[in-house]
């Protein structure tokens, strides 16, 4: 029996084997590298999105949070504020319109002054007043020409010219006194005077008004001699009537005591829906009548009632 023996491998048949085996294993490990490198790249695309999200977050806010829509045309976007402010601006300015306007306004219209606190009025004061400046054009019809100064008790913070003026425009309206025919107003700052307007705590309009046997209780107003003692409570807070037009119960202040002065007596009401005479006393109730501040009407006509004894 013959026995048959291989032929050993030349030298270079053993490196072409050699060679061939290196590229087998090349060839079968490059799927697995192409797979981790496109799992590396996913991982990182992940992850950087990840931080873009993060990094667009509003700060202080969640970070889905929506971010403000860019104003078109690429102008800035105004603050929101500024889409309101025309708008309030023009109701300031409508405001103020119609506190300047005060009692010139339709009968007992006018503005609404501001109300303080009634446990922040003074009750009392020293008893001395400063006196408007200045002076006004006489207003009214040829005839008598009564002349007045307004004075304001010192220390209780409102400025004599700002009563002045009001008191000046009361008087001047072309329903007030003036429109009897005969009597006309000028204001004057010194010299010798028809009658004085004053502003006064309750305690001072108490005690002058007392001198001439009037209990005014420290709530109402009165006209003694030649003072028209206005209360400062009113002034400020009208009544419960006038609540919502403080500068119109200011007008039927000046125009009730005025009328005093002028020698008008107390009326009641002339009947139910109509107008309250001035020279009713308003404040103790308007007994069917409706509001109302001036002595006369926008034809002339005296707004009166039935004398009260």
């Amino acid at each position: 029996m013959s026995v048959h023996r291989s032929t050993p491998p030349s030298a270079s048949d053993a490196s072409r084997r050699r060679r061939r085996g290196s590229r087998a294993r090349r060839r079968r490990g490059r799927p697995s590298l192409l797979w981790a490198g496109l799992t590396a790249g996913v991982v990182l695309l992940l992850a950087g999105g990840l931080v873009v999200k993060e990094r667009s977050a509003p700060s202080g806010g969640p970070a889905d949070a929506a971010a403000p829509a860019a104003p078109p045309s690429g102008r800035p976007s105004a603050p929101e504020d500024d889409t309101g402010a025309g708008t309030r601006d023009a109701t300031t300015r409508e405001t103020a319109k119609a506190e300047e306007t005060g009692p010139a306004g339709k009968e007992g219209g006018g503005g609404t002054a501001d109300r303080p606190d009634a446990g922040s009025i003074p009750s009392s004061g020293p008893g001395t007043f400063a006196t408007a400046s200045g002076g006004g054009a006489r207003v009214g019809p040829s005839g008598r020409t009564l002349t007045y100064v307004v004075q304001v008790e010192d220390g209780i913070g409102i400025a004599a010219a700002d009563v002045a003026a009001e008191v000046e425009q009361i008087l001047a309206d072309e329903r007030g006194w003036t429109a009897d025919g005969e009597t006309g107003f000028r204001r004057v700052s010194g010299g010798t005077a028809d009658f004085r307007v004053r502003l006064a705590t309750a305690g001072t309009v108490d005690d002058i008004c007392g001198r001439y046997g009037l209990d005014t209780g420290g709530e109402v107003n009165c006209n003694v001699g030649q003072d028209v003692m206005v209360n400062l409570k009113r002034w400020l807070l009208a009544t419960q009537y006038y609540a919502d037009d403080v500068t119109s119960y200011r007008a039927l202040i000046i125009n009730h005591e005025v009328g005093h002065f002028l020698g008008h007596g107390h009326v009641g009401c002339p009947g139910a829906g109509r107008p309250a005479p001035v020279m009713m006393q308003q404040i103790k109730g308007l007994h069917g009548c409706r509001t109302n501040v001036w002595p006369y009407d926008g034809e002339g006509r005296q707004i009166t009632g039935p004398a009260v004894g």
